[in-house]
Formats: structure tokens, C-alpha cells, sequence
């Protein structure tokens, strides 16, 4: 089995978001713009970010990681309970003012 089919199993059955969260509009960007907006993000603030924006977008995302941040934000997001809305709204609002100062 080719590590990416592992990455896509384990995607598979890891938790998404089923509900709106502030984290939606980053739903707006393509994988290669989000991959540089989270470049360098530890996997507790990457993981939340592939929670909400689904399995298509998540797994292109993760395959541009390295190891073994992959494995560090699939182990976030599987031993991750739901991440409280507020947190989320701090990793929103850090975002979004990261994409501003790029512009």
C-alpha cells in the first residue's frame, strides 16, 4: 500500500466538520494557497483548519506536508475532541489577518 493511500484511509474516517464554523471561508481558497497559509502552523492549529474544510481539499493539503507532520496532524485530529468555537474563532481571526498581511 502506497503511503498516500494510507493518508486517504485515514482520512477517510477522521472526523469533519458537519456544522458551519468560523473556519469556513478558508473553504474559499485552493489547496495551494491554503498549504501556504498554514505552512509552518503546528498540526493543533493545522488539524482544526482539515476538520473544516473537508476530505477533498484536506488530503490535498496534507500530502503537501512533510513527515512526519503529516502523521503529527492526522494523530491531532483523530485524538482531538471537536475544538471548542471559541478556539476556533482565535485560529480564524489569525488567519485571516495572515492572508491580509500578505494581501
Amino acid at each position: 500500500m502506497k503511503k498516500n493511500d494510507i493518508w486517504r484511509l485515514a482520512l477517510l474516517n477522521a472526523p469533519f466538520a458537519q456544522e458551519a464554523t468560523p473556519l469556513d471561508f478558508l473553504k474559499e481558497l485552493d489547496s495551494d494557497s491554503l498549504y501556504r497559509l498554514i505552512k509552518g502552523e503546528p498540526p493543533t492549529v493545522i488539524a482544526p483548519v482539515l476538520h473544516c474544510i473537508g476530505y477533498d481539499k484536506s488530503l490535498c493539503v496534507l500530502e503537501k506536508c512533510q513527515m512526519p507532520l503529516q502523521k503529527e496532524v492526522l494523530r491531532a485530529m483523530y485524538l482531538g475532541e471537536m475544538v471548542d468555537p471559541g478556539i476556533l474563532s482565535v485560529i480564524a481571526n489569525a488567519l485571516r489577518r495572515k492572508i491580509e498581511k500578505k494581501g
